[in-house]
């Protein structure tokens, strides 16, 4: 991992979300596997997505994501995941504890990881073990579909919208999100000087639900 291409947390945690996207939808196979190809990241093998609509989508959130931490603003961010009937029944979270904006790399005696080994072993290991994630969760039902959700405040998003609007914000009902009696399983902590992250998936109820709930469209 270069100093180069990393010169602050922000895009750190940017490609670690967009790398765990990818892996994340590859490994729960909702869509085709020939969507994906194999590239590499932090020096292991990872499927990405070469479907362009699904591409744009992960873009122009990471892009919104992006501008939120720029405002100190970014609580958490969740890939999850809906049955055929709307109701939510996986979900996969990346709780922010601290992102600092800039790394002083200048003076490598006042850092821990200079050279970012450390940091680029956790990714590495947090990769390989979302590619073994179906074996920590149960299968999903068959026909679900997806949802990235950014969690902020009200008035970042507000103050977001003007430079989002190619790709517009929708706030999420709570009804939608809530998962019936999830099981947390802890995949990973990351951290760093510049950079602290937990990392874990909640698994709901996966069975035929379809009367909890009026089904709504989604996205």
């Amino acid at each position: 991992m270069s100093k180069e291409k990393f010169s602050d947390s922000a895009s750190v945690l940017i490609e670690l979300l967009e790398v765990s996207i990818h892996c994340i939808l590859y490994a729960r196979k909702i869509y085709p596997e020939g969507i994906f190809e194999l590239k590499k990241k932090y020096n292991v093998p990872v499927h990405v997505s070469i479907y362009p609509e699904l591409n744009s989508y992960i873009n122009g959130t990471l892009n919104a994501v992006k501008k939120i931490l720029l405002l100190k603003k970014l609580c958490k961010l969740d890939v999850c995941f809906y049955n055929k009937f709307g109701v939510a029944v996986e979900r996969f979270v990346f709780k922010i504890h601290n992102v600092e904006l800039e790394m002083d790399l200048s003076d490598f005696s006042n850092l821990r990881d200079p050279y970012l080994v450390k940091l680029e072993q956790m990714l590495r290991a947090f990769c390989l073990k979302l590619t073994v994630s179906d074996t920590l969760l149960n299968p999903l039902p068959f026909g679900c579909t997806f949802q990235i959700h950014i969690h902020t405040t009200e008035t970042c998003s507000i103050e977001i919208q003007k430079d989002t609007e190619e790709f517009p914000l929708i706030p999420s009902e709570n009804k939608n999100t809530l998962l019936i009696s999830p099981v947390v399983v802890p995949l990973r902590s990351i951290e760093c000087e510049h950079l602290k992250l937990e990392i874990y998936a909640e698994e709901g109820n996966k069975e035929d639900n379809s009367n909890l709930f009026t089904p709504s469209p989604l996205i």
